[in-house]
């Protein structure tokens, strides 16, 4: 009987620090009648692409909660490299765009093993194109259970953060 405590203990810790989900935000809110800019994330992991992926996520997020969003002004075969991130950021300051959200992804990739949980971790700036300040940042990151998607570990995490 003992054994079968103990057992179950492990067991049961194992599940819970498994779908760990970390975030933290600046007190800050974003301000719904502003326009935003979504850029695409400067990718910094070996999987092709999972910067344009975060940053298509954090754009529907935004739409699904009312904000104003700009439609994109990046081609999206490829990842762009940092100067063409950057070109970007300069060209949205000289429009009529309030707010550029960029970031980085740091993590974006099935981890190794049995279950091959999904793992992401990623940083969300807002800068006010007027002062150029970061008005609001995010980090976060989360590994979720093996019947999940990437995606879906994503957009929850995005969905807690961005009110």
């Amino acid at each position: 009987m003992f054994n079968k405590i103990w057992i179950f203990l492990f067991a049961f810790s194992i599940f819970l620090f498994s779908c760990a989900t970390s975030y933290k935000t600046t007190k800050s809110k974003l301000n719904k009648k502003a326009t935003y800019a979504v850029v695409p994330f400067y990718n910094f992991t070996e999987t092709p692409m999972a910067g344009l992926r975060v940053s298509h996520l954090i754009e529907g997020v935004l739409r699904a909660k009312n904000y104003r969003v700009l439609n994109r002004y990046w081609k999206e075969e490829e990842d762009l490299s940092a100067e063409e991130i950057k070109n970007l950021i300069t060209e949205l300051k000289n429009k009529n765009v309030n707010y550029i959200v960029s970031g980085t992804v740091n993590e974006w990739r099935y981890k190794t093993g049995i279950d091959g949980e999904p793992a992401v971790s990623f940083t969300i700036y807002v800068l006010d194109t007027s002062t150029g300040n970061i008005v609001w940042s995010g980090a976060l990151s989360r590994s979720g259970l093996s019947y999940e998607s990437l995606g879906v570990t994503a957009q929850s995490l995005i969905e807690k953060v961005i009110k």
